[in-house]
């Protein structure tokens, strides 16, 4: 269908008269720019539907974007003019009364983001859909946003961001869709048939609520999704105890519930703010990979082919209990034994870091993650032991050859750093070995064996390469591509 100046204006009244149950005279602006944005929402949506078939249909390979936060923005402007509208909804909103731009600067900037690490998310997100790449994004829908800002007598104070009064127009629920999330309880194990049957009792259920929001790309039909998830509790209320006069106990499960997608970076400088921020970040992974993995097995029947039609991206730490939660789903649910499960979460997980600062890095008090992650605690103890396990295996190697000894190493890193020396570099060789922590892997000494004979030799009076020698970060490439192969 085209769209013009005279559909759009149809189309907006009608869900002036069919959402808000008034004409375009008696709507508010707040009306009409919800009314705006449904009309706008009902084409990506169409467009959606297309994009989903086709990826479907051609068993492309989707991209899973997960970030804490995606800062998106003002959207009624943007995808206006994505989906090439902005002249005649502009006109459309004029005809109507209203002055278009009074409508687009009232929409609120949708609370799900804080800086810098959720405008790549968005970017990313955009870039994506207009490159027509089939990807998504999932994150918390969360209520109230960070915060709004208001500085009284120089003070700031902050208040609640109430994004959604205007800013679920661009929500599509799906709760046909909606997952539980566990937490907590016991977790009973045994062998049968030398396969790992795992059985998680007494824990508390949470339900994940998808609220899809459409992008649009640039110039294209393509149309990608973000999926917000919203926390619910699967039980309303106690009604024995409201039945007792216990109003506010028989709605706590609730609360605890709502609470978890209520606000963004909720306060963590207490132990009930550490526990939520925890619960925050394994509720939308595990509703994340669960939703994931049951779409993929509807279209293949399979999880053993998940990570050639997947790749799950995770943007900073907060998503990284994706690859414990992806591995319970693999072993548990699917019956994969450890190597095949690990194979696939190490083929699709990838992941972009922020920082390397250890204060930003997030910890958590072990009886609190083991207490509120019972199975993922018992997988993440076995990466840990199959790793260390691997690094002793690393060592030994070492420890075994004499050609791969400390006296070589130490001989290695001083050829090297005089090579280095020579050409007035302020590289430290030494310093890299040190801070990696990989010094006396047997790859590692042979790439810096052979830098440093190469750098030597060019570096020589009269070699043929003296004074043109590549770029340091240069060889190291290639020295290190040749050890890995």
């Amino acid at each position: 269908m085209t769209y013009n100046k005279e559909t759009l204006k149809e189309a907006i009244v009608q869900k002036l008269r069919l959402n808000y149950g008034c004409t375009e005279q008696q709507a508010t602006d707040g009306e009409m720019m919800k009314a705006c944005a449904m009309v706008l929402r009902d084409i990506m949506a169409e467009h959606g539907v297309q994009t989903r078939e086709e990826t479907a249909h051609e068993e492309k390979r989707k991209v899973h974007y997960l970030s804490l936060e995606f800062l998106m923005g003002r959207s009624l402007m943007k995808n206006a003019f994505n989906l090439e509208l902005l002249e005649p909804l502009t006109a459309a909103i004029g005809e109507l009364g209203f002055k278009a731009a009074d409508i687009f600067d009232m929409e609120p900037d949708a609370g799900l983001g804080n800086g810098g690490l959720g405008r790549l998310a968005a970017c990313y997100l955009d870039s994506m859909t207009t490159l027509e790449i089939p990807a998504t994004g999932y994150s918390i829908c969360y209520e109230l946003g960070i915060f709004k800002q208001k500085i009284v007598e120089g003070q700031q104070v902050e208040l609640p961001d109430d994004w959604m009064q205007l800013g679920d127009a661009w929500l599509l629920p799906k709760l046909q869709e909606a997952e539980e999330v566990r937490f907590g309880g016991k977790v009973r194990t045994r062998w049968d048939n030398n396969h790992l049957m795992v059985v998680h009792e007494d824990y508390t259920r949470v339900l994940a609520i998808p609220c899809d929001m459409e992008i649009a790309g640039y110039d294209t039909d393509h149309v990608n999704t973000l999926r917000l998830w919203q926390a619910r509790s699967p039980k309303p209320i106690d009604m024995k105890l409201f039945s007792e006069g216990q109003y506010l106990h028989a709605a706590e499960e609730r609360a605890m519930a709502d609470a978890i997608s209520q606000v963004l970076y909720p306060e963590d400088n207490h132990y009930e703010g550490k526990s939520l921020r925890l619960k925050q970040q394994y509720f939308f992974v595990s509703a994340t990979i669960q939703s994931i993995t049951r779409k993929h097995i509807q279209q293949y029947g399979t999880l053993r082919n998940f990570h050639e039609k997947n790749v799950i991206q995770i943007n900073d730490t907060h998503p990284t209990l994706v690859i414990p939660e992806l591995m319970r789903i693999l072993i548990d649910d699917a019956g994969m034994g450890w190597d095949e499960a690990w194979h696939i979460t190490t083929h699709c997980v990838a992941y972009t870091n922020h920082t390397v600062l250890s204060e930003a890095l997030e910890v958590w008090p072990q009886q609190l993650f083991e207490t509120l992650l019972p199975r993922v605690w018992q997988i993440l103890q076995e990466i840990s032991r199959r790793w260390q396990q691997q690094v002793e295996q690393w060592r030994q190697e070492v420890a075994d050859d004499p050609q791969l000894g400390g006296e070589h190493l130490a001989a290695t890193v001083a050829r090297a750093q005089l090579a280095l020396d020579r050409f007035d570099t302020d590289k430290s060789i030494g310093r890299l070995l040190e801070e990696s922590g990989y010094g006396n892997h047997p790859a590692v000494l042979r790439f810096f064996s052979r830098l440093a004979d190469s750098l030597l030799e060019d570096s020589l009076p009269g070699s043929e390469g003296s004074g043109s020698l590549p770029p340091l970060e240069e060889r190291m490439y290639a020295g290190w591509s040749s050890q890995r192969s």
